[in-house]
């Protein structure tokens, strides 16, 4: 492919190094976007633009002004929106966007429908894709609710990102005192089947093509995960796993999806069987491990932007490992001495062909500097971590 000029719009995630590197590689010139110059984009050698926009998560009608401005008066042939805020932004206004660069993004209203759980749920459920049983208090009352599942229930915001917003409930009584108290904070959700915690967890990185046939589904093991009772990956291992993939395949292409989504599951130990927890419709903070087993993921971002082939993709590296060293250190401070024994791979194992981390590549050091500021200032306050421990709200 002839020599692009991109421009990435999350420079303040993980996800965006991989890319830049693919596409630097490749010979594209590239430009970030950065909420500030303490972020790990900003920090990359492979960057030839750093434009500081306001913060999208803080500012989107901001954000989006600036990125309208840009397009229309600077060369950029392709944007890539990488994160969750970034990703519905630009389908939001894809129409407008359009008549000004490329984008690999599906239709507004396909991507709400996978970004809403419920609505995904609901649709595994009538197509008898394996995924827990689930209920939505918008449609039907709490006491109906009650009077069908079995506690305890597990109770999330339709919409959220990582283990926010998700409570466990054991009894009927701590459902109804707590129900209105987490609806308040977090708005619409659903009631959901426990699924005992099983040792592993995974996830599927796939991508779609403009038919919305799915050429690339790899399937990672999450042996860790940070909060412990289910949240964000801390460590995660190319594997493979022919009932995901059918699974995953039949879920995107029955929804008509295009471009990369990222689908959670658990397995449930009581039959065995990875059930489908969401659809996360855009490209994770993970993503480098996709890179590092020989997928070429912003390679086919662009081919799709640009109506050019894509290649389907069966195989990829096996057993590569991809560790995000701070949440797994929480992980190990938080996780019992059985999980700790049990873990595979071993937390102590830090060095190996085949282990990789988020932030850092000897190629690209700075990168991790950016993400320890960032972090410095994103936890400064106290309520950070309360959210991010998942104890904003009291469960008794």
């Amino acid at each position: 492919m002839e020599k692009k000029r991109v421009l990435i719009l999350d420079g303040g995630g993980r996800q965006c190094l991989p890319f830049m590197r693919a596409l630097r590689k490749r010979g594209h010139y590239i430009g970030v976007v950065c909420p500030s110059r303490c972020c790990e984009g900003y920090f990359s050698r492979y960057v030839d633009k750093r434009l500081l926009w306001p913060g999208i998560h803080k500012d989107g009608e901001g954000f989006y002004l600036c990125l309208l401005d840009y397009i229309r008066n600077n060369q950029c042939d392709v944007i890539l929106p990488l994160g969750d805020v970034s990703a519905h932004l630009v389908s939001l206004h894809k129409q407008e966007l359009s008549k000004y660069t490329a984008m690999a993004v599906p239709d507004y209203e396909i991507f709400m429908r996978a970004a809403d759980k419920s609505w995904t749920m609901d649709y595994c459920m009538k197509n008898n894709i394996p995924c827990p049983r689930t209920y939505n208090p918008e449609k039907e009352t709490l006491e109906r609710i009650i009077s069908k599942v079995r506690f305890p229930v597990m109770v999330k915001p339709t919409r959220g990102i990582g283990a926010i917003g998700l409570h466990r409930l054991d009894t009927a009584d701590k459902l109804r005192k707590h129900y209105s108290t987490i609806h308040e904070k977090y708005g619409p959700l659903i009631i959901q089947e426990f699924i005992p915690l099983s040792e592993t967890q995974f996830q599927a990185e796939a991508f779609c093509n403009a038919q919305s046939k799915m050429v690339v589904c790899m399937v990672i093991g999450k042996p860790r995960f940070f909060p412990v009772t289910g949240g964000t990956s801390t460590c995660n291992i190319t594997i493979k796993h022919p009932d995901i993939v059918g699974n995953v395949r039949r879920l995107l292409e029955g929804i008509k999806w295009v471009g990369s989504a990222d689908v959670d599951l658990i397995l449930d130990p009581r039959d065995n069987v990875p059930k489908i927890l969401e659809i996360n419709p855009r490209v994770t903070a993970g993503i480098k491990i996709g890179f590092e087993a020989g997928i070429d993921y912003a390679d086919l971002q662009l081919r799709l932007a640009f109506g050019r082939d894509i290649p389907v993709i069966r195989d990829y590296k096996l057993g590569i490992v991809l560790r995000n060293l701070c949440l797994d250190i929480l992980w190990y401070k938080y996780s019992d001495k059985v999980a700790r024994k049990k873990t595979n791979p071993r937390f102590c194992q830090f060095f190996g062909k085949n282990i990789r981390y988020q932030t850092f590549r000897k190629d690209d050091p700075l990168p991790l500097f950016g993400f320890i500021l960032s972090n410095i200032i994103k936890y400064r306050k106290p309520r950070r971590w309360v959210t991010k421990l998942g104890t904003d709200i009291k469960i008794s």
